[in-house]
């Protein structure tokens, strides 16, 4: 069974759909990532209902409406790092306009004159963005790997796959006691578990190849993201 992405472009041209109307664009940009901007922006202003508001708002305005659209240069790079500035941007002009409540913004929203919560109190939001996007690619890598298992009835595949890499225990299972339960010796219950490492590895790279826009660039986030884990 091939995997397909929900969406063949890039980001960089699926916010120029986003803003040309195409049906499910805007859906899908904040599939990608509402998760991260609101960890971002939740570490500039430090308070929960804030930064519901303002990535809300953020996602409306840049997306909806188009206007993150017409700042797009893909001669820039990445489309993360330019989605950062453009929230930092964001709550950079709700400070301005006199929008926040009485808490204070994170320092490193703005480089001079918020200098009263210490640097190293929380993680810099740069990191906070990464952590909450890898979590979320992760998680729609694992989402399609369960239709592809469904599909071909490799449920147990999967379980065994489940109960020895994501076992919210310290001790992963052995594979003598994952097969056991199915009829399976070491060998097997390994092997069941090696096909879905496949497919989460064909999905987790065709999702990246569609982030990136290349598979050379893909190649190169599947190897950052391993080194990290």
């Amino acid at each position: 069974m091939s995997v397909r992405p929900a969406f063949p472009e890039t980001s960089w041209t699926l916010i120029v759909a986003a803003r040309g109307g195409a049906p499910g664009a805007c859906a899908e940009l904040a599939r990608r990532y509402y998760r991260p901007v609101h960890a971002f922006i939740a570490a500039l202003v430090r308070d929960p209902t804030d930064a519901d508001d303002l990535t809300q708002g953020f996602f409306e305005r840049a997306f909806v409406m188009g206007r993150l659209v017409e700042q797009v240069d893909r001669e820039r790079g990445h489309f993360r790092p330019f989605l950062m500035e453009a929230a930092r941007n964001w709550v950079r002009d709700w400070w301005r306009r006199g929008q926040r409540g009485p808490r204070l913004v994170r320092p490193d929203a703005e480089p001079r004159g918020w200098q009263q919560i210490p640097e190293e109190a929380t993680p810099p939001a740069e990191a906070v963005f990464h952590d909450a996007w890898v979590r979320a690619l992760l998680d729609h890598a694992l989402a399609r790997v369960r239709e592809v298992c469904a599909a071909k009835g490799q449920g147990v595949h999967l379980e065994i796959f489940l109960c020895r890499f994501a076992s919210p225990t310290s001790r992963a299972p052995g594979w003598a006691e994952l097969g056991a339960p199915h009829g399976l010796d070491e060998k097997a219950a390994r092997n069941r578990a090696e096909t879905v490492s496949r497919h989460f590895r064909l999905v987790l790279r065709e999702m990246l190849v569609v982030e990136t826009g290349s598979a050379e660039a893909a190649d190169a986030e599947i190897e950052a993201l391993l080194a990290g884990l």
